[in-house]
C-alpha cells in the first residue's frame, strides 16, 4: 500500500515490519496454496557515509521456482502518514529474477549518487513474490511481501554528537473515541519503536501493542491508533522499546494543544 507524497492520497501504506522489515500476505486466483518458500535478509540494511552499495540476499527454500520482483522506494513521513515515492537515489540489479527450488541469490542496492548525505535518508525496497502463470493450479495460492528498510546515514565527524532519537510524544483522539498516539522524532536517528506498554510504570505497565508498533523517522513525526478508548491512558505512563534495546525506556507524553 502507498501513499504519494507529490499528490492526492490514493492508498495509506501502513507499514509494519518485524524486527525490522515487513512482510505481507496476498492471495491470487492462480494455484494451491503451498507453504511460504522466499526468505529474504538481512531484515534492514544501513549504508554508512560514503558507502556506494549492500547486498540482500533472496532465498527459495521451496520445491518450485519462484519469480520476484524487487522496488525501490523513498520512505517519509509527513501529518502523521507514511508514504512510499519511486526513488533512483538507489537502484536493485536485478530488479527481477527468478529462485530455482533450493536457490540462493545476492541483489545488490547501489547508490546512484554516493556522495554523502548531510542527515539520516530512508528508503524501502518492496520484495515481490509474483503469482505463478502455471494453467495446471486451481484455488488460491499465497505470494509474500517484504518491505525492507534502508538507512542512508552521514559521515560521522570528528567530536560531533552520536546519532541519536528524540522523542516527543502526544495522546491524541478520534471521532470514535479511540486513543491515537502521535511520535515525533526531533533526533538524527530513526525510532523503531517496539513493545508499547502503559502503566503506572515501567516495572507495572501491561502492554498496548506487542511487537513492533513502527518507526518514528528523523525530523518527522508518526501517528499510531491504539485500538483503545483514549480513557484508559490517563495517570500513567508509556515506555517501549527503541532500536532494540534491551530495557523499555518511557516515552514521555507533552500536553495535547
Amino acid at each position: 500500500m502507498i501513499r504519494n507524497g507529490r499528490g492526492p492520497t490514493t492508498t495509506h501504506a501502513r507499514l509494519r515490519a518485524l524486527a525490522a522489515a515487513l512482510l505481507l500476505l496476498a492471495a491470487a486466483w492462480t494455484g494451491g496454496a503451498p507453504a511460504a518458500s522466499l526468505q529474504v535478509a538481512p531484515t534492514s540494511l544501513t549504508l554508512q557515509g560514503r558507502q556506494n552499495a549492500d547486498v540482500l540476499w533472496l532465498s527459495n527454500s521451496g520445491k518450485e521456482p519462484v519469480q520476484v520482483q524487487l522496488r525501490m522506494f523513498r520512505w517519509t513521513q509527513s501529518d502523521g502518514a507514511e508514504s512510499l515515492d519511486p526513488s533512483h537515489d538507489l537502484v536493485v540489479s536485478p530488479a527481477m529474477q527468478t529462485l530455482q527450488p533450493g536457490e540462493k541469490q545476492v541483489v545488490r542496492i547501489i547508490r546512484t549518487a554516493p556522495q554523502p548525505v548531510a542527515a539520516e535518508t530512508t528508503y524501502r525496497v518492496i520484495v515481490d513474490e509474483l503469482p505463478s502463470g502455471a494453467r495446471d493450479r486451481q484455488g488460491l495460492q499465497f505470494v509474500l511481501r517484504y518491505s525492507v528498510p534502508i538507512f542512508v546515514v552521514p559521515d560521522a565527524a570528528a567530536g560531533a554528537p552520536t546519532p541519536a532519537p528524540a522523542l516527543d510524544a502526544r495522546l491524541l483522539g478520534s471521532g470514535d473515541g479511540e486513543a491515537i498516539l502521535e511520535v515525533r522524532n526531533r533526533g538524527t536517528q530513526h525510532a523503531q519503536i517496539a513493545d508499547l506498554a502503559y502503566g503506572k510504570d515501567a516495572a507495572s505497565a501491561a502492554p498496548v501493542t506487542p511487537g513492533l508498533l513502527g518507526y518514528a523517522l528523523a525530523g518527522q513525526t508518526m501517528r499510531w491508533p491504539l485500538k483503545s478508548p483514549a480513557s484508559r491512558f490517563t495517570g500513567g505512563i508509556f515506555v517501549a522499546r527503541i532500536n532494540g534495546a534491551a530495557a523499555l525506556q518511557p516515552l514521555a507524553l507533552s500536553a495535547s494543544p
